[in-house]
């Protein structure tokens, strides 16, 4: 794992059980969800909400390699606001 993976790897650990904004430049291109996991470099996702309705409500493992930009929910920031069905 080269240095910038594991700054990510360090940031993605430390978000376990926040939700986050994930873009990827392969489709789904958007994950919104809660990080479940982050093990070697990988993390698992509980997505929420991505680009297909089909794709949504289930976990997601993805590489960091695959990971373009990011925003993890913290205390005193900004919330990611709940999109989809049921959303208000």
């Amino acid at each position: 794992m080269n240095h910038r993976e594991q700054l990510l790897m360090n940031e993605f650990i430390q978000g376990v059980g926040r939700r986050a904004l994930l873009l990827t430049a392969q489709f789904p291109f958007l994950f919104i969800g809660e990080i479940l996991a982050a093990f070697e470099d990988y993390i698992q996702i509980d997505v929420e909400v991505t680009h297909t309705e089909q794709l949504e409500k289930r976990i997601w493992t993805l590489h960091i390699g695959t990971v373009n930009a990011f925003y993890i929910e913290r205390p005193g920031l900004p919330p990611i606001p709940r999109l989809g069905q049921g959303s208000q």
